[in-house]
């Protein structure tokens, strides 16, 4: 009652204050205001639970890299209705019903000046804004994939594709995975490299084993080693589980 009382004084005009009311006249006004809406009377600005209406969303922000005009020298991933991704090199590629959440990316931008891997750029591309700019937000890896997915299928085998057993799904310009292709060869490990930002289908093999797994996939690099899927570069966990892989080499020095 206190929230709809204060939002009827300040829908009154200052000139509106001054002249007297009665007190049943207030008692009218205050009750119609909180009929129409103060229904919420803790946190009157409580946001609605979401529903499939209304997807979540990311932080809008201006990220490092032109978002205008045909998008052409950027990176475009655009996704189907089963969640599956593909790749454009220009706004006119996208399908006309994907272009509401399009991931975008540069490869020219500067390492320091590049989103962490846990985050991703997402763009509404349906229609430019008045400064002829795309909307972009923000989200983490994790709740956009999640957005976009739907019920993990079944694997019928979990371990390397293609009959490798030790893939690596990694991006150019990633540290830490180049730390885990040198150490791998260091020990003479035969392995397969699947870069995710270029490959939207190493991409999507990944994040279909990682969902049968339960493992997360907010950083890479994300290794499978004969089945077993670790994420991040751990020298001490990928030795061991290289050492324990059937038919391993010799370990280097």
């Amino acid at each position: 009652m206190r929230e709809c009382v204060s939002g009827l004084f300040r829908a009154v005009p200052h000139n509106a204050a001054m002249r007297p009311l009665s007190s049943v006249a207030v008692l009218i006004a205050v009750l119609g205001l909180c009929g129409l809406g103060c229904g919420n009377p803790t946190n009157e600005r409580a946001p609605s639970a979401p529903t499939k209406a209304q997807p979540a969303h990311g932080e809008v922000v201006e990220p490092p890299f032109a978002v205008r005009g045909e998008l052409e020298g950027l990176l475009l991933v655009w996704f189907d209705e089963k969640g599956l991704a593909h790749t454009a090199s220009k706004r006119a590629e996208v399908p006309e019903d994907a272009r509401a959440r399009v991931r975008i990316d540069s490869l020219d931008v500067t390492p320091e000046r590049r989103l962490d891997p846990s985050q991703v750029y997402v763009a509404d591309l349906r229609a430019a804004q008045k400064d002829g700019a795309y909307r972009v937000e923000k989200w983490s890896r994790e709740a956009f994939e999640a957005e976009l997915a739907g019920p993990a299928p079944e694997l019928v085998a979990v371990g390397g594709a293609n009959g490798a057993g030790v893939i690596l799904y990694s991006a150019s310009w990633c540290g830490a995975c180049k730390q885990a292709a040198q150490f791998m060869t260091k020990r003479g490990v035969a392995f397969v490299e699947k870069d995710i930002e270029k490959e939207p289908d190493a991409r999507q093999e990944m994040l279909q084993k990682a969902r049968a797994q339960g493992v997360s996939t907010q950083g890479i690099p994300v290794i499978d080693v004969h089945g077993t899927l670790i994420t991040g570069f751990d020298p001490e966990r990928l030795g061991s589980l290289l050492d324990r892989a059937p038919g391993k080499p010799d370990q280097g020095t």
